[in-house]
């Protein structure tokens, strides 16, 4: 059998588009699969030069140099489509005549990778959305803070074991909730129990959960543990410097075998839980004292997270504040602003209370404010208390009323006298609080009084 005499034949059956291009570029052949794919009937095109329909065609450059261009993809003008082609050049007798191309029509191939493309980029986006939704309550613009929330970030989407540091109050709460929230958990429970509120005998019958009837007094039916609740999802033990001796050694064992055993119970029950610790106390002192199990302690300090206390980002506290007030003002129905000046007022205490402190602040402020706005005289007392605000003059003992130049007006003369003994006092004493005590006034008037005069 002689291919040459079906070589038409075999070109006619092929799925995939041919074109031949003699050298002068003119266009000898195209089969019954390019006119399909492309639309283009052959009698159209046969005989017409690829230069003045397809000027930057890739088959242009094979005639040129003779090399192939193999899996070769581009968009091509005149056919407003994507093709992948095989290009190669037609040699007889040693001699160069022309190009043979095979192609494919790609567009719906680069369609899909465009939309894929967008797919991935719309992903990213809601994923970021989504980060910053978690995230949203540990913004900050301070360094230390901003490391402990990046480490809580790379961590969350995995199942390691996290302990977080921090004074009470800081929000370790807050950042259990985000690592939860993050996680691949986040559509499984979330549970949080703190470890102090547990009495030591009954921290088997919580945590492990009981069977019927496992002793005096149990409810009818048994009772799920915390560990049984949390499955498949997060436990947050706050406070786990508080835990027993007795306590520690059997948590311990649940982590090491993952698994427990509930209360009167023989069947050892699986445990798929991602566990969370949070405490204020300094664990390896514990260690030290033989308050705390040095065994359990590193099975729990894989990830140690530390906050930083609100006295060390201080620059945080207008974020904060304004944070803290939307939710109050939706709680009670308000709608409050704040003066500069009272952020300003607070960067000067040390909130040793933490964000704690500064919520029950503000909420305070807030459920008895009666104006539009919060202004100094709102602040509780004891945030002035022993905070120097004012430096004294250099001999305050001494303290004359200068005489008013060039008037006789009774009001002016009152004024200047007015003025000048608040600004004496006010520079006397160690705080404003102080100085109003000392001016017999109340603190609304006294700050209307500093305004009035301009008193610094």
């Amino acid at each position: 059998m002689r291919l040459e005499k079906h070589l038409l034949s075999i070109l006619e059956s092929l799925h995939d588009a041919v074109i031949v291009i003699i050298m002068d570029s003119t266009i000898v052949y195209v089969n019954k699969a390019y006119s399909i794919q492309f639309g283009v009937p052959a009698k159209k095109i046969i005989g017409k030069k690829l230069k003045q329909i397809e000027e930057h065609s890739r088959i242009l450059e094979v005639l040129k140099d003779g090399k192939p261009r193999i899996n070769d993809c581009s968009y091509v003008h005149s056919l407003k489509k994507d093709v992948c082609a095989n290009i190669t050049p037609l040699i007889e007798n040693g001699e160069m005549i022309g190009v043979v191309t095979i192609m494919k029509d790609i567009s719906e191939l680069t369609k899909m990778e465009d939309e894929l493309t967008k797919y991935k980029s719309d992903v990213t986006k809601l994923k970021e959305q989504l980060d910053r939704r978690n995230f949203f309550k540990l913004e900050s613009h301070s360094q230390l803070m901003k490391k402990s929330v990046q480490l809580t970030k790379n961590v969350a989407d995995t199942n390691a074991t996290v302990i977080l540091y921090g004074e009470s109050g800081v929000g370790k709460e807050i950042f259990a909730t985000a690592l939860h929230e993050a996680s691949k958990r986040n559509n499984n429970p979330y549970i949080a129990i703190n470890i102090a509120s547990i009495p030591d005998a009954l921290f088997e019958s919580e945590m492990f959960g009981y069977e019927d009837g496992s002793f005096t007094g149990s409810r009818k039916g048994g009772k799920k543990g915390l560990l049984e609740m949390a499955n498949g999802g997060t436990l947050f033990l706050d406070e786990i410097g508080e835990m027993s001796l007795n306590a520690q050694s059997k948590l311990l064992r649940v982590i090491q075998e993952r698994q427990y055993q509930k209360v009167g119970g023989t069947t050892l029950n699986p445990l798929d839980v991602r566990i969370i610790c949070a405490t204020h106390r300094n664990l390896k002192e514990m260690i030290k004292e033989g308050k705390f199990r040095e065994d359990l302690f590193y099975r729990i300090n894989v990830v140690p997270i530390h906050i930083p206390p609100l006295r060390e980002r201080k620059e945080d506290l207008a974020f904060l504040t304004n944070n803290i007030m939307h939710d109050l003002c939706l709680k009670y129905g308000k709608h409050v602003r704040i003066d500069e000046e009272v952020i300003s007022r607070m960067k000067q205490y040390e909130w040793p209370g933490n964000v704690r402190e500064l919520v029950n602040v503000l909420e305070r402020m807030i459920a008895v404010c009666t104006k539009s706005y919060l202004d100094p005289t709102d602040l509780p007392e004891y945030l002035f208390n022993d905070q120097p605000l004012y430096m004294p003059s250099s001999n305050p003992s001494v303290h004359s009323i200068s005489t008013p130049k060039m008037t006789n007006r009774l009001d002016m003369i009152l004024e200047n006298a007015e003025k000048e003994h608040i600004e004496f006092v006010v520079r006397s004493s160690k705080n404003k609080s102080e100085a109003i005590r000392e001016l017999g006034m109340s603190r609304k008037s006294f700050y209307a009084k500093i305004k009035k005069y301009q008193i610094q």
